[in-house]
């Protein structure tokens, strides 16, 4: 993407809006939207593992073929896991998630410095801060984070880059109206 060409403002107010009702909708169960993420975790990784075993069988080395159903056995192992141990899958989880508010929060922090120019970056600014202030509550709460810590904080992440994505959509809006008056430097 070229910094100079921001990303159309109709994107960018349709997810930001789709991201503050989900993050609300969160927001509304934090415990119930925890659960879900765990349960759907572990489906994800019996579905994976088991495709791996498929994939397994079809493989032309031997040393391949015992890599990769062993790798299968353990992942579909970890979703079955996962799946009837919440408190297990409730800890793998909040560590995905810090590693992912982590992540999430440096792209917020180098998109708003990319849209700079823009008069919302300063909120997807705040946005990516707040994803970092995140990993940094997980990480107090970590052993003792259950489903609500992952539902509240996912609803939060929601809402907020929601919320910076509209603010951001808008001062793009305002910056390319035709009541804007543009001079020239000489």
């Amino acid at each position: 993407m070229n910094p100079k060409t921001p990303p159309a403002r109709n994107i960018l107010m349709v997810t930001g809006i789709v991201l503050v009702v989900l993050g609300l909708l969160v927001l509304v169960s934090p415990v119930a939207a925890g659960s879900i993420v765990i349960k759907l975790v572990a489906l994800v990784l019996a579905i994976t593992g088991i495709l791996q075993l498929l994939s397994a069988l079809r493989s032309a080395g031997r040393t391949q073929r015992v890599v990769s159903m062993v790798l299968g056995a353990i992942v579909a192992g970890v979703g079955v896991l996962v799946w009837f141990n919440t408190e297990l899958g409730s800890g793998l989880l909040t560590t995905l998630l810090m590693i992912f508010f982590v992540v999430n929060g440096l792209w917020k922090l180098s998109s708003a410095l990319r849209f700079r120019p823009a008069a919302g970056w300063a909120w997807l600014l705040l946005s990516g801060l707040l994803s970092l202030l995140f990993v940094y509550l997980l990480w107090r709460q970590w052993p003792l984070a259950g489903a609500w810590a992952i539902g509240v904080l996912v609803g939060l992440d929601l809402l907020l880059t929601g919320v910076a994505l509209i603010l951001l959509a808008r001062a793009l809006r305002r910056a390319n109206s035709p009541e804007r008056l543009d001079t020239i430097s000489l």
